[in-house]
């Protein structure tokens, strides 16, 4: 039974694995890492990491800072454990 998840974000950090398409839409290029940072109701941070299939869409609302994931989180860390991707 597929799982999905809808969450509120206050930072969302997608791997070099990723294609955006339009403005709401990415989809996975090969299988791909995103994370998801969000905050409870007051103010702790919690990062929750999902790994995707190829092909996979993840689709984000910028304007009320919701994410929809075709997965279930297979991390979930206190804090904001996001780091930039460095270039190779």
């Amino acid at each position: 039974m597929p799982f999905n998840t809808v969450m509120e974000f206050t930072f969302i950090e997608f791997d070099d694995r990723w294609a955006r398409s339009g403005t709401v839409q990415y989809k996975a290029l090969d299988n791909a890492m995103l994370k998801v940072v969000a905050e409870d109701n007051i103010g702790n941070k919690s990062t929750y990491t999902f790994k995707l299939k190829e092909g996979s869409v993840v689709l984000v609302s910028y304007s009320v800072n919701l994410v929809y994931i075709p997965a279930k989180c297979i991390i979930r860390e206190k804090g904001d454990t996001t780091k930039c991707f460095e270039q190779q």
